[in-house]
């Protein structure tokens, strides 16, 4: 079982995610109009769960993939070069 930190940036970045990208997608597919909130609840509701499944899913390997390529791609610090001399 995952710790309660996990699951808690899993749930709020999910539910952050969902509902901006689906506000977002469904102005940008109808506008203003009488029934867009209505297509956002909708939108909302389908896209979140799958948000958070991905979140749950995924991000464990995303994050191990970034740590990958900052260990190659980003210099190495060594205590050596940080002291200064006097």
């Amino acid at each position: 079982m995952k710790d309660p930190q996990f699951w808690l940036t899993a749930i709020l970045s999910s539910l952050i995610m969902g509902l901006f990208m689906s506000g977002l997608m469904t102005l940008l597919n109808l506008g203003l109009c009488e029934h867009f909130f209505a297509a956002w609840r909708r939108s909302f509701s389908i896209g979140w769960p799958v948000a958070l499944l991905f979140s749950v899913l995924i991000l464990p390997t995303v994050r191990r993939g970034a740590e990958w390529l900052g260990q190659r791609l980003l210099p190495q610090s060594d205590s050596a070069s940080l002291q200064s001399d006097p």
